[in-house]
């Protein structure tokens, strides 16, 4: 250690070091380091408050310069112009007192000038009138402890039963079952039935209902071939079925156990469709004053549509009632009693889900708008269902928008299921994202996932 070195150590230290304690290399060679350290943290922590100290001063002379200049009744300068009269500018007390702290030293958060609105979100003075706020949302893939096998959830219907959430996806035929805190990864939250029930083949679920301790379950649009087995040989029916075929959703009605279900029946609707992709895409049901079930069909395209589908504020509803017997085709069949116009206020190019309570208050969301149509209905009251009666009310629909990103950008581009929690709020469950670029990357983040939303 150099003398220069030893003068910067404190009395204690150099005594010690000089009787001999740090003679030796690393054990004195430490202790200068230490010190060093103290030294220039010490040295930091009195810059640092004597900074605070400085600022502090600072501030407490504008105030009581300010607090100086707000006592004095009016300040009166006087200027003289070329024709020799005088102008005065005063300030009241009153004036001055309204000069505060934050009109000298800039606060965060605070600015005088307008920012300019980037985007549309920005200049919606509105936004959060129409818009549904997120209050949880959670991904399919972190709501199960097991899985089985399942990394894709294309969710598209859900409903709520007791204290539980059911769930079907088009890509699976099991029966997603989950608590209704829906917690991650909670032993209560199954999948109930194989998915590959019908091995490769998807299961195009796309709604579930219960009524009276069965769970219906829509297939949206399957291909029927409709031809006798009595017309020929091999080669003739081949033939015709490329004449004699439809499209008909099929319903099922399903006994849900622990770990399996039970098919009961599977029925095709009455209702034709132009294709398998534009078939129903949601369905509530309500029994009559006889007790005799009708299910409501919600048409995904416009028309109930697949050439037309694109015609925004055309939306149908399929009202159908079960018939059975010797005299009908496969012996059961869901007869089309009424087809019933939604608002044109419903004005989205598809239509995703629908939900309908008790007392005749309806939801209707839309996956290609990212938003959902509320309204009421004529012909529900308590829970029973006058099918004759049944419409929806034109002047009391109101549209209701998804939450956008921070750019304004659409990010739950795949609703495809919606329910009533209660009267403020809504459950709604995702789709999978469409590939190939056919929808923008943001649509990643929410995708197959169940989300709960406040009503505005």
């Amino acid at each position: 250690m150099t003398p220069s070195e030893n003068k910067n150590l404190l009395p204690s230290h150099r005594s010690s070091y000089q009787n001999g304690t740090g003679e030796d290399g690393a054990e004195g060679e430490a202790s200068v380091a230490r010190l060093r350290i103290d030294d220039s943290f010490t040295t930091n922590v009195a810059w640092s408050y004597s900074t605070r100290a400085a600022l502090i001063v600072l501030a407490a002379v504008i105030v009581a310069a300010t607090t100086f200049v707000g006592g004095i009744a009016t300040i009166t300068p006087t200027s003289s112009h070329s024709d020799g009269s005088t102008a005065a500018a005063s300030m009241t007390a009153t004036e001055s007192n309204s000069l505060t702290l934050d009109s000298y030293l800039p606060i965060l958060g605070k600015s005088k000038k307008k920012r300019d609105k980037a985007n549309e979100c920005e200049s919606d003075d509105g936004y959060s009138k129409h818009t549904v706020k997120t209050a949880y949302e959670l991904p399919f893939a972190a709501l199960f402890r097991e899985n089985k096998g399942q990394k894709k959830f294309e969710a598209s219907s859900v409903t709520i039963v007791g204290n539980d959430v059911y769930s079907v996806c088009d890509s699976s035929f099991a029966i997603a079952k989950f608590d209704s805190s829906l917690l991650p990864f909670s032993p209560n939250n199954v999948q109930i039935g194989s998915p590959d029930r019908d091995g490769d083949q998807e299961s195009g679920y796309e709604a579930i209902f219960h009524h009276e301790g069965t769970f219906y379950v829509v297939r949206e649009s399957i291909l029927h071939h409709n031809h006798d087995d009595n017309e020929g040989g091999d080669e003739d029916k081949d033939a015709a079925v490329d004449e004699k075929h439809s499209y008909n959703a099929v319903i099922e009605e399903l006994l849900l156990g622990d770990t399996d279900y039970t098919v009961k029946s599977q029925c095709s609707s009455e209702f034709e469709f132009e294709g398998a992709s534009k078939g129903f895409e949601g369905a509530v049901g309500f029994a009559d004053a006889n007790g005799e079930l009708s299910i409501i069909g919600l048409c995904e395209g416009n028309h109930c549509s697949e050439s037309r589908k694109a015609d925004a504020g055309n939306g149908r509803v399929v009202i159908m009632k079960k018939k059975e017997g010797d005299d009908v085709k496969d012996g059961c069949m869901w007869e089309t009693l009424r087809v019933v116009k939604i608002p044109k206020s419903a004005y989205f190019i598809d239509y995703s889900a629908i939900d309908i309570t008790d007392s005749g208050r309806v939801v209707i969301s839309s996956q290609e708008n990212s938003a959902v149509w509320l309204g009421t209905v004529n012909g529900i009251e308590n829970g029973v269902i006058d099918p004759d009666a049944f419409s929806f009310n034109e002047d009391e629909g109101k549209t209701l928008q998804f939450p956008k990103s921070t750019d304004c950008h659409t990010v739950y581009c795949n609703i495809e299921g919606i329910h009533f929690i209660n009267d403020e709020m809504l459950l709604a469950v995702s789709d999978k994202m469409k590939g190939h670029g056919k929808q923008d990357f943001r649509c990643f983040e929410k995708d197959q996932s169940i989300h709960a939303m406040v009503l505005p």
